[in-house]
């Protein structure tokens, strides 16, 4: 006798799949702002390691 499954219910499966996604765009998010802080500090360690004074950031108005 074959087993019996409990009909998937597809209010879960799309709370589950909506979780995911969340998740995943959260997990992209930070990837990129830390690639973006990573390059930027790589940035600054280049100027400074080639001995120039002013490597901050310039603001304007």
């Amino acid at each position: 006798m074959p087993e019996q499954h409990p009909p998937d219910d597809n209010r879960t499966r799309m709370a589950a799949n909506f979780g995911a996604t969340i998740a995943i765009m959260v997990v992209l998010g930070l990837g990129y702002w830390l690639m973006g802080a990573l390059m930027q500090q790589s940035k600054n360690e280049d100027c400074l390691l080639s001995h120039r004074r002013s490597c901050g950031t310039v603001e304007t108005r």
